[in-house]
């Protein structure tokens, strides 16, 4: 498996560094979080290539203007949720409350990421229901999560549903990511977890 770090900094909304040639960034976490972000950063001493996101939540998108500034990495948005984030589609459900208080600013240069696509090491997997774009990440021995599923004690759990764009494809897309994957899945939410297809 790639080498991963967690960053600390981002408690709560978890980001994480996949090592490599190009390492990437996973997530941003919440807004005001980006200075302490690149103080462990810093300390890990790589150098961020790339910043993907999973979805648009603002505990996903909170820093990625800032932190892209200061790393001069380039930004993938999952191309399915790139019209709710730039603001060409409401948000639905309650989401777009909250998008009414919080709204983190969009990168001005980004790069749509479909499934399939790949950045540095890691490859994107549609993994939609939480949001109507959600995508998690792969790459070698790790499932970067998101918030397509979530862990408490060791165990997988589903989101809250009234977080959920659509819980029966949320549903299913969490089946999908889990069939056949051997690994260690890296949530947002939760620690991560060893999981085997008998876990």
């Amino acid at each position: 498996m790639v080498g991963v770090q967690r960053l600390e900094a981002s408690r709560g909304s978890y980001a994480y560094v996949v090592e490599g040639p190009e390492p990437v960034l996973v997530d941003t976490s919440l807004p005001g979080r980006a200075a302490a972000m690149l103080d462990e950063l810093r300390e890990w001493g790589g150098t961020v290539r790339h910043i993907v996101v999973t979805h648009y939540d603002v505990d996903h998108m909170g820093n990625v203007v800032p932190l892209a500034d200061a790393l001069g990495a380039a930004v993938w948005l999952p191309a399915d949720d790139v019209p709710y984030m730039i603001g060409n589609k409401p948000k639905p459900g309650v989401k777009r409350l909250i998008g009414a208080v919080i709204r983190p600013p969009v990168p001005g240069k980004f790069q749509p990421l479909a499934h399939g696509g790949e950045v540095g090491p890691v490859r994107a997997v549609a993994s939609p229901g939480h949001t109507p774009g959600h995508t998690a990440y792969r790459t070698d021995g790790a499932l970067f999560a998101g918030d397509a599923l979530s862990t408490r004690g060791g165990r997988i759990i589903a989101m809250p549903a009234i977080l959920s764009w659509n819980r029966q494809v949320e549903t299913e897309s969490r089946r999908q990511l889990l069939d056949g994957f051997h690994g260690w899945i890296f949530p947002a939410h939760g620690e991560p977890l060893r999981w085997t297809q008998e876990a």
